[in-house]
């Protein structure tokens, strides 16, 4: 059962009624599922079908309960419930076509989370990897609240239990249960806020960061439809947006590591937010904007939780001054927020 759909996962035929389904990666059971089995009766020649009976099954949740709750485009609460509360266990979530790149379950785990934790390791060579990989497995019940999905994409969210042997460097990980899987799908991104905002900008000055460096400081004149909607402003180079890059996905990523580098804990009391018809410095939200380069300054809602309330008002601006000295800007440390393909210290739980 595959909601909203069915979905298919064996057929065959047999001369008893005896059936046996064989575990495949085509056909592979999964726990905590639940499955519609059906039998028809045929005859010979085809020309007869009988009315199909069914059976409900729902397989049990195995060694560890996976479970997810407060899916959005962007976030899940996601959920671990092992039977033995003293066990280790992996428990990760990765998009599904990084485990459909494997083979095998056993060649998933070696080779990508044994890749991982090497590659971890490969920084600071006099802990071995195996090391990291115990600090970070699990122990008993876990909850955690990832904050790094994006919109409309297939996911695995999986585990498995572990145990390590520190005196043996040739075979240090024993994995101790089959590898547990829940996929699931994010909603795509809809606005749940009618909000629309007015722009323009009001005044460009260089400012001089080292000498002879400078930036530019955008003042932008922001005039929201709801006096009461709080929102965000962003300013993002043309060059960076692509067909597969969209200002939308600058969005996200931008909210995302304001929570990570920003410091925003708490989007309902957040000062990096503003509301009503303002005049904002690009400054005073900690944007660094090149000389002489061609800009899209985007203005979002943005509510309690983090999410993107409104459709994206934008406008283009080309900024003052010789784009020459942008390189030397960039070299010289200019405080700029630089959100495109986010490479920020994370979890162990979201190897994207």
């Amino acid at each position: 059962m595959k909601e909203p759909e069915n979905e298919v996962i064996v057929t065959g035929k047999t001369k008893s009624l005896n059936v046996e389904i064989a575990s495949t990666k085509e056909a592979e059971l999964f726990y905590s599922s639940e499955y519609l089995f059906t039998l028809k009766a045929v005859s010979s020649d085809a020309s007869v079908v009988s009315e199909p009976a069914e059976a409900r099954v729902t397989t049990s949740s195995g060694p560890i309960a996976l479970s997810i709750e407060n899916l959005t485009y962007r976030s899940a609460l996601m959920k671990a419930v092992p039977e033995d509360k003293d066990m280790y266990y992996q428990l990760a979530q990765i998009p599904v076509e990084t485990y459909t790149a494997y083979d095998s379950d056993m060649e998933f785990i070696e080779g990508y989370d044994f890749g991982y934790y090497k590659k971890l390791g490969s920084s600071m060579p006099w802990i071995p990897w195996y090391g990291f990989m115990q600090e970070g497995s699990d122990k008993g019940d876990t909850e955690y609240e990832t904050r790094m999905l994006k919109p409309n994409q297939n996911y695995l969210m999986y585990a498995y239990g572990v145990e390590f042997d520190m005196q043996n460097d040739d075979d240090p990980v024993k994995i101790v249960t089959p590898m547990i899987k829940y996929f699931f799908t994010t909603p795509e991104w809809k606005a749940t806020s009618n909000g629309t905002f007015t722009l323009s900008v009001e005044n460009q000055e260089l400012v001089e960061v080292a000498e002879g460096d400078y930036i530019v400081n955008i003042k932008l004149k922001v005039t929201p439809s709801n006096a009461s909607e709080r929102y965000y402003i962003a300013f993002v180079e043309n060059s960076t947006l692509k067909d597969d890059y969209t200002m939308y996905d600058f969005a996200f990523d931008a909210i995302y590591s304001e929570e990570i580098y920003g410091g925003v804990e708490d989007w309902g009391t957040a000062e990096i937010l503003s509301s009503g018809e303002k005049v904002l410095a690009s400054m005073d939200y900690g944007w660094g904007i090149y000389p002489g380069t061609d800009y899209k300054i985007l203005v979002f809602g943005v509510d309690n939780k983090g999410l993107v309330t409104t459709e994206i008002a934008s406008i283009d601006c080309t900024t003052i001054g010789d784009a020459a000295t942008k390189n030397v800007v960039r070299a010289a440390g200019a405080i700029q927020k630089n959100f495109k393909a986010t490479k920020a210290p994370v979890s162990v739980i979201d190897r994207m």
